[in-house]
């Protein structure tokens, strides 16, 4: 006994020694890393070292002709320093090449570089895609402390790029100011010029900018720009997003004469009639000269396209050398256009500075003329109530990273404006400034968030005076350099910070200091009383209350509540709302009606616009189109990157033709469908419908039948006309299914989009008398059947049927000679699908506890009975077995025809009626020869329960593949609702058709089953096609958006019930 004490003793000595020696190591090695480190990267009260303060986005022009145009680019005073630079990159700071910075250090055998770029995407290091959480070791304000093993970040500690290149200074540019400016570098960097240390900086999101007047010289010059992976600024910079790193932004070299129009703000004050205007003007001017200046003066003009329309003047005081003068003058307009999302009308702004007559200075912006007010808790634009319905956009392509182009920003924006929104949430940090100025032009509302998000801590930085001042910093940065774009109506503290604390307050006040003209939001706030900010907002809120909520969960759970409840005063904005990812975004169409119904509803921004994967071709043979894991990153949020209602590509996703119809401007309500009767209304807020043009068709049995023209002319904003349409339901074929479709297109070409372009439509199903069907006298072939062997065969002339007595399936369908099925491939019934990321966190928890998936049958009990010489019925009686008891009994009946036509009548029983199923249908396997799909449903792309509004009835037909939708992980998909016939052949035109037996059923025809698409990790990774997979579905649940919201509204939710469907297949001959 003393020995086994005496042991044990021994062994927790060792282990604590172990310990204490790995903490020690830990600890000195914590030590090492840094003994080389500069202090500024892990001193978040360091935001910069001799950079600029954040001003208004400007350049010096060397003419009136140049400031026209309004293009920094350009100016005879700019020169861009992108393109090809000298990159070392390094995984560690202790092994960077200290002394790269001087003029005499040898860089010639480095690799190029491009700028601005992602060294991720170039082959440095490893992307790492995160939600929520950090990819290095927290440890505030540390970003070197040792992570776990499994970490990347514990071999790729603290990445370094080490940039050098040459630039010339213009003989023409000497005796002025020299700047250099840095768009965007992700995280931190140090800069030198001739080998002389210039500065620091962090807040990759913000412009960098340095006055390097003194360490240049005409002629050529040496920069070089030290980036860091991390620095405790990375700790705000916990975006739902890729981390990538580098110079990803432009930069700029630029001069300035001495004295210096160094910032400007332009406020538009429309009068109570919103027709006349008055641009206010404050200006700074910086004399950066040895000598006093004086006798100035600063003179505002405006410009529509090349002609003036008016001009102001103030003359200067004087100003000592290092000095700055405040100055403020302004100028009215008469009537000038408005400026709205819908009328982006913008005028040019000139600024010159001027001696005596001549012209020392010249700047220049966009100016649109537009006033943001809230009205109780209503916000307005120019006076009238306004609508947002967008997205929410990061900068992400897949073979740039973050290095967006302004080709790739322009494509963005038409297909955003295609899809009939007005609106951008900037999400969650300032963009490119190219961005601004084409908002600006294209027309969008602009949520103009600052770049600050700590989600992986939340509340942890709320009260942290170290990180005050950062905080600060970064919504001041945001405000100054976008302050004058017509765009901007709102500014955005950030993102999921938590509540915010005292340091958001301190934020909010900077930004009231310098712009009292916009709103200001911060979801963190929350709703009520306590929210400083104007607006109201909460994110994936439901649209109905949860059931007996408490008033506190109603506030915070409910649109419709908080819509509605009177002691709210603010209008209320929804941030974030019908999360996109994969197969998702359901009841958007519900949103878009509460958006229309509630006035202080404000709207919202869809989370997101695009997938975000970017391409890993690091293996040749195997490129993919990465999500979070997929550089071997860790740790990472995996599959949550791909969010977009178009994929990464901008192509497309099904659910982009849903939010082009809830959010579109034109609507059509039936009033009296019998005589043709219906209400268009107008829904934009400042133009009439002249500028479209309208047109009806009208189908039947999906074939076009008659079509004309709708006058819409003069339908005033926010009116309605009723129009008629000019059919006669007495006129229609008894039994046929008609339709009346009307569509709405662009009369002329807009930036976005050319002349033709449908904007809106809806379609109505028409009243037509229901048909008794006839006998028919025609002679069905006669047919029989046999019992042997364990199976059942029913002939006919041209098909045979064979039913498996053990299992009760169809094992054999021939027809014409050809096997239309695998083996034991006929109806079985399914109630599982491929989980997507929604069903993975609301249904398929109870799926899996049923064993849904993996239903284990017992022998069927088979009747059959000869009804006559044509007819022979089948009947199965069958018994499922899943997990913990849960049984499923399935009753169905085969009414089989001489003619090849099959009628199938299920009878549907579980022990568990409230579990929540994928679907209600049946599944068959088709030898994968049977190719071509054809179908007369909702289409093209795939479409739900509770995402159909944006899918028409119609005639459509494609390739078994072609019904794949593309998502990047494999999943349930390709489902299309309100089905009256399905068919599927193979090249010779031997199949058969699915049709309806009541109503509509719901159809898939995929190359793929469920069990094969779980399984698989990669789009890319699917095998080749054994069988074509044809579900016949009665209901199917509603794809929802819980993956981050709310579940698949009840209308939309399939239970276990006892339930009777049946359907129809009829053999092609």
């Amino acid at each position: 006994m003393k020995l086994r004490s005496s042991l044990t003793t021994i062994a927790l000595c060792l282990i604590t020694f172990a310990t204490y020696a790995a903490n020690e190591k830990k600890l000195l090695a914590d030590t090492n890393y840094r003994k080389d480190l500069p202090p500024e990267i892990e001193n978040p009260e360091c935001i910069g070292i001799n950079k600029l303060p954040a001003h208004a986005t400007l350049m010096p022009y060397a003419n009136l002709k140049e400031a026209l145009t309004a293009n920094r680019h350009a100016s005879s005073y700019s020169r861009s320093l992108n393109g090809n630079w000298k990159f070392n990159w390094v995984a560690w700071p202790i092994d960077r090449p200290v002394d790269f910075y001087k003029t005499d250090y040898d860089v010639s055998k480095w690799k190029d570089i491009a700028v601005p770029s992602n060294w991720e995407i170039k082959g440095y290091g490893t992307p790492f895609y995160r939600n929520i959480g950090y990819t290095f070791q927290k440890d505030f304000p540390r970003v070197m402390s040792t992570p776990p093993e499994k970490y990347t970040a514990f071999k790729e500690r603290n990445p370094v790029g080490s940039y050098r290149r040459d630039f010339e200074v213009p003989a023409t540019w000497k005796g002025g100011r020299i700047f250099i400016t840095f768009d965007g570098v992700d995280a931190g960097f140090f800069l030198w010029v001739n080998g002389k240390k210039v500065g620091y900086s962090v807040n990759s999101r913000n412009a960098a900018e340095f006055d390097i007047t003194k360490f240049v010289k005409t002629g050529k010059n040496m920069l070089a720009a030290e980036v860091y992976q991390y620095t405790s600024g990375s700790y705000l910079e916990d975006q739902d997003m890729w981390r990538l790193h580098g110079i990803f932004r432009n930069v700029t070299l630029w001069s300035s004469p001495t004295q210096h129009i160094q910032d400007f703000m332009i406020k538009t004050d429309l009068d109570a009639q919103y027709k006349n205007a008055v641009a206010n003007i404050s200006a700074s001017i910086k004399n950066y000269g040895s000598s006093a200046i004086g006798s100035q003066s600063l003179v505002a003009s405006l410009y529509d396209g090349n002609r003036l329309i008016t001009t102001a003047q103030v003359a200067l005081g004087s100003v000592k050398p290092g000095g700055e003068l405040p100055v403020k003058l302004n100028f009215k307009v008469n009537s000038p256009l408005k400026w709205t999302a819908e009328t982006p009308k913008l005028y040019t702004t000139v600024l010159q500075l001027k001696q005596g007559s001549k012209i020392i200075e010249t700047v220049s912006t966009r100016t649109g003329f537009r006033e943001i007010e809230i009205k109780g808790k209503i916000f307005t634009v120019n006076g009238v109530p306004i609508k947002l319905k967008g997205v929410n956009r990061h900068e992400n392509w897949p073979e740039v990273g973050h290095a967006v182009t302004e080709a790739q920003m322009i494509r963005d924006l038409e297909v955003i404006k295609q899809g009939n929104c007005n609106h951008i949430r900037t999400c969650h940090y300032s963009d490119d400034p190219r961005w601004y100025e084409l908002c600006d032009q294209y027309g969008i509302y602009l949520v103009a968030e600052a770049n600050v998000e700590c989600h992986g801590l939340r509340n942890r930085f709320n009260e942290d005076s170290t990180i005050k001042a950062a905080i600060v910093d970064r919504n001041v940065a945001n405000v100054q350099s976008f302050k004058n774009h017509a765009s901007v109506i709102i500014w955005s503290l950030g993102n999921e910070c938590g509540t915010g604390g005292s340091n958001f307050l301190a934020a909010l006040r900077a930004i009231k200091s310098i712009d009292k003209t916009r709103p200001t939001h911060y979801e963190g706030f929350g709703v009520g009383a306590q929210n400083p900010a104007d607006l109201d907002s909460k994110m994936y809120s439901p649209i109905l209350p949860y059931e007996n909520p408490s008033a506190k969960q109603k506030v915070l759970a409910s649109v419709e509540f908080t819509a509605t409840d009177k002691s709210l005063t603010k209008p209320f904005y929804m941030c974030e709302f019908a999360h996109a990812m994969f197969n998702s975004m359901g009841s958007l169409k519900e949103y878009g009606e509460a958006i229309d119904k509630y006035p202080s509803l404000l709207g919202g921004a869809i989370w997101e616009f695009q997938d975000q994967g970017i391409w890993n071709r690091r293996d040749p043979n195997h490129p993919i189109l990465a999500f979070g894991g997929g550089f071997g990153d860790f740790p990472n949020d995996h599959y949550f990157i791909h969010k977009g209602v178009v994929a990464s590509d901008r192509s497309a996703k099904p659910h982009y033709p849903e939010m082009k119809h809830v959010f579109q401007w034109i609507s059509v309500t039936a009033e009296n469908l019998q005589k043709g009767t219906l209400r268009i209304r107008n829904k934009f807020q400042f133009i009439s419908l002249n500028g479209f043009k309208a047109s009806y068709t009208i189908t039947k049995n999906g074939v076009a039948e008659s079509s004309g023209n709708i006058n819409i002319d003069n339908i005033l904003p926010l009116t309605e006309k009723v129009v008629n349409i000019p059919y006669k339901p007495s006129t229609f074929t008894p039994g046929a299914v008609y339709y009346l479709r009307l569509s709405f297109v662009q009369a002329n070409d807009e930036l976005w989009a050319k002349k033709g372009y449908e904007v809106a439509s809806d379609q109505f199903e028409l009243p037509v008398s229901k048909v008794l069907v006839a006998a028919s006298t025609t002679a069905i072939p006669p047919l029989s059947y046999k019992d042997a062997y364990g199976n059942i065969a029913v002939s006919g002339k041209l098909f045979s049927l064979l039913f498996n007595k053990a299992n009760g399936a169809i094992s054999s369908i021939t027809n014409n000679g050809v096997e239309v099925l695998q083996k034991d491939g006929g109806p079985k019934l399914h109630l599982w699908r491929a989980p997507h990321q929604e069903d993975d966190i609301y249904a398929n928890k109870g799926w899996d506890s049923t064993g849904l998936k993996q239903l284990v049958w017992k022998p069927a009990t088979i009747t059959v009975k000869q009804i006559s010489a044509s007819q022979v019925n089948v009947a199965v009686n069958l018994v499922a077995k899943g997990k913990n008891n849960f049984t499923v009994n399935h009753n169905v009946v085969y009414e089989i025809s001489g003619d090849g036509t099959i009628n199938v009548n299920n009878d549907i029983k579980t022990n568990a009626p409230d579990l929540v199923i994928a679907r209600l249908g049946v599944r068959l396997f088709l030898n994968k020869s049977f190719q071509q799909f054809n179908y007369f449903g909702r289409g093209p792309m795939e479409n739900y329960s509770d995402r159909k509004s944006g899918s028409d009835v119609g005639l459509y037909g494609s390739t078994i593949m072609q019904q794949l939708t593309p998502y990047e992980k494999p999943m349930e998909c390709g489902n299309h609702e309100d089905v009256r016939w399905a068919s599927v052949k193979n090249s010779t035109g031997n199949g058969f058709k699915v049709l309806a037996n009541d109503n509509v059923i719901q159809v898939s025809a995929l190359p793929y089953s469920d069990e094969e698409l779980a399984r698989t990790e990669y789009r890319m990774d699917l095998p080749e096609s054994t069988a074509t997979v044809l579900n016949i579905g009665y209901k199917t649940l509603g794809v929802g958006s819980n993956s981050c919201g709310p579940t698949p509204m009840p209308q939309y939710t399939v239970t276990a019930k006892p339930a009777s469907f049946g359907y129809t297949i009829k053999l092609f001959h």
